[in-house]
């Protein structure tokens, strides 16, 4: 083996893929074990499967699919950005690092590790909503409190407080929205509303600022 190709990076470092994987160069190109260097690689917080592929005469190929950030988790004193998945990907100070929703509410383990997935009830749920939504509305999300799963609360970017409550009924609650924020800005905005109220099955209570 002469060549390592590392494909599919945009934020993992290649050369620290290259370290992790083990490879070495001069090794027999059929007698490297696939399964342990997908194992070494797989250990890098931000990668989420590894496909490795032997190219005649001396060449291996790394394809790389990278987890990407997608909320941030508010814990005490810190930042952490998380997958989908809520596979914790790294720890920030600077929240205009990355532009996206947060999500508050929860405890953050004292001791945590990169890649490590973490399991509140909270965070599944408002992953699960945001994941949910189609890009336009994500990017109007300031902000979910999850601190009871069943009870969201969302911020919008323009003010709003919206009382999601669980996630039954979500096409329905997520329909509202759109028309009461989205196609009625100019009546439903933070200077005419203190928040919205969808946990119940009637119609949306809203409550208006005096």
């Amino acid at each position: 083996m002469r060549e390592i190709e590392v494909r599919g990076c945009q934020l993992a470092d290649e050369q620290a893929i290259e370290k992790l994987s083990g490879l070495t160069k001069g090794t027999n190109l059929f007698k490297i074990n696939k399964r342990e260097i997908i194992a070494g690689v797989e250990l890098h917080p931000l990668i989420k499967t590894v496909h490795l592929t032997r190219r005649i005469p001396h060449t291996v190929i790394l394809e790389i699919e990278e987890r990407l950030p997608f909320a941030i988790l508010v814990g005490e004193g810190e930042y952490l950005v998380v997958d989908v998945e809520g596979v914790c990907l790294k720890q920030v100070e600077d929240l205009q690092e990355f532009n996206l929703p947060l999500i508050s509410g929860l405890t953050v383990p004292a001791e945590l590790t990169l890649g490590e997935e973490l399991t509140e009830a909270g965070l599944g749920v408002a992953l699960e909503l945001l994941n949910s939504l189609e890009e336009g509305f994500l990017a109007e999300i300031a902000e979910i409190d999850a601190s009871t799963p069943y009870n969201l609360t969302l911020k919008m970017l323009q003010g709003v407080v919206i009382n999601f409550g669980s996630l039954e009924g979500i096409e329905r609650k997520l329909q509202i929205i759109r028309e009461l924020l989205f196609e009625n800005e100019e009546l439903i905005n933070r200077q005419t509303v203190e928040y919205i109220d969808l946990r119940y099955q009637s119609l949306p209570v809203i409550k208006r600022k005096n």
